[in-house]
């Protein structure tokens, strides 16, 4: 954590001084207050539609239940750029929910929320399920006893039960959006940049080192409080299983599905939109650009370049995710709690800043590809200890203990019962690391080489192209890279692994 994030950051900040005065700037006081109005926002929408959806889902089933709630992982393993291409082919200048209703939200800031939603809106409804999952039905079942109504019930027992959760998928939602960049900087123009978007600028493309560090510094007390206040608020534990749900029916029923529908809407139009963007012209049906794309070496140096780097940051980030969660679980008391929280240390730090502080506090390794891989293991080490940890909590002590007693040593105890037990837990926590890490755009535009591009890197190259047919092979490109997401996932995951 020292070498990979703390040196480089530190560099960063030492290189020209941290010139706080750039917070008198009102056009940077303005780009805090959109960073933080924007994120607010999302995190607001995201807790009105997903903290019900949430509640009814762990309370009632209804058929497709189960693959719905796996299926809202695909959002959050998507690359941007594929999100970015999504909700342009939907509601662009040239969209077709545009030319249908007339409406064009390119201008504004629409799209840029949208595509929040997109990614986020999965994270609040898992999480504030297993904060819904927690409460006992017993306790809704008294005050049911007593007269209370069934919405009555949800507000007065469920709710302030299950506030945890909700409040952690409320801080974690606002945490991602206040530092999403593909986003901001492919939808958002001049006009509605974040943050992360204007400490790009001043590093990669003016030189403004002092500034870009007083902004860096901002961004860390902000993200820094929200990310205490996410691990104070999820160190209760998991959820547990929805078995024996009850059947829902009439108006419970319709609502589940209405908003099963507008979520749907929101997290998967996209995706398919650009499946049908890749063979749709304006001429009609059309596979030319998938030919085209198939039968270009260059995009097959593409998918080899972006699958031979997603291995190798994923070995780093298993084996460091891995050994940081089992310092977390092996220590007691105030220790635990730190390197709890030291664990998402690289979630509070942007891409942007990271890859910058690489070339800054490593420049003999400046463009090698130790710098490249060391940034992708630091992105996706705390999704694998985030996922490990709890699973090693809620390991029953019993279980070790009788191990033990019948006289196997610690390493038949760790290669018969934890890892077995935590095994699903590690393979969802890989799943997710591997597919965040080939979609990764922002570090990689930073410390990438031209012969060492990835699908992401190609595909923001054929969005600066102008033509439809750029933008069509770019929509093929993005469903290559999805497609490469969803089968990383699968095969790690292999639809048993426990992600929460």
């Amino acid at each position: 954590m020292a070498l990979l994030l703390a040196l480089p950051l530190g560099r960063t900040l030492a290189e020209g001084g941290v010139q706080l005065g750039v917070w008198r700037d009102p056009y940077f006081v303005g780009r805090l207050g959109w960073t933080l109005g924007q994120a607010l926002g999302t995190a607001a929408v995201a807790l009105a539609v997903g903290g019900p959806l949430a509640y009814l889902l762990s309370r009632w089933d209804v058929p497709g239940r189960a693959a719905f709630l796996r299926f809202l992982l695909l959002p959050f393993v998507t690359p941007t750029l594929v999100a970015v291409l999504g909700l342009t082919a939907l509601l662009g200048p040239q969209g077709w929910i545009t030319r249908l209703t007339g409406i064009d939200l390119s201008d504004g800031p629409g799209l840029l929320l949208l595509g929040n939603l997109f990614f986020n809106l999965p994270v609040m409804i898992r999480l504030a399920h297993a904060g819904f999952s927690r409460v006992p039905p017993n306790l809704i079942g008294a005050a049911r006893s007593l007269g209370a109504s069934g919405w009555k019930a949800a507000w007065t027992v469920a709710l302030p039960l299950a506030l945890p959760g909700l409040a952690a998928g409320f801080i974690l939602v606002f945490l991602y959006s206040a530092l999403s960049f593909g986003l901001p900087l492919t939808l958002g123009g001049e006009r509605y940049s974040t943050l992360e978007v204007e400490i790009y600028t001043l590093t990669a493309y003016q030189l403004r080192l002092p500034e870009a560090s007083a902004l860096i510094v901002g961004q860390l007390l902000l993200t820094g409080a929200a990310t205490w206040a996410y691990v104070a608020l999820t160190r209760g534990g998991a959820g547990i299983s929805g078995r024996g749900l009850v059947p829902a029916r009439g108006g419970t029923r319709a609502v589940i599905w209405l908003l099963m529908g507008g979520v749907s809407l929101i997290c998967f139009g996209p995706l398919l939109a650009v499946v049908a963007r890749s063979v749709l012209t304006s001429s009609g049906l059309s596979f030319s650009a998938w030919e085209a794309v198939l039968s270009n070496a260059e995009t097959w140096a593409l998918v080899g370049n972006t699958l031979r780097f997603g291995v190798l940051a994923l070995i780093g980030a298993v084996t460091l995710g891995g050994l940081h969660a089992l310092a977390a679980w092996r220590a007691r008391g105030p220790v635990s709690r730190v390197l709890d929280g030291l664990s998402l240390l690289p979630l509070m730090v942007s891409p942007v800043s990271l890859a910058v502080g690489y070339l800054l506090a490593y420049p003999a390794l400046s463009a090698t590809l130790p710098l490249l891989i060391g940034a992708y293991t630091l992105l996706g080490m705390p999704l694998v200890t985030r996922s490990l940890l709890p699973a090693l909590r809620a390991l029953p002590p019993r279980t070790l203990e009788a191990a033990r007693t019948l006289g196997a040593g610690s390493w038949t105890v760790w290669r018969t019962v934890t890892f077995p037990l935590t095994l699903p837990a590690l393979r969802g926590g890989a799943a997710l690391a591997l597919a965040t890490v080939l979609g990764e755009f922002g570090a990689t535009l930073v410390l990438t080489r031209p012969e060492w591009a990835t699908l992401s890197t190609g595909l923001y190259d054929r969005l600066g192209r102008p033509g439809e047919r750029n933008l069509t092979e770019a929509c093929a490109l993005a469903t290559l890279l999805l497609v490469l997401a969803v089968l990383a996932f699968t095969l790690l995951d292999g639809g048993e692994g426990e992600v929460t």
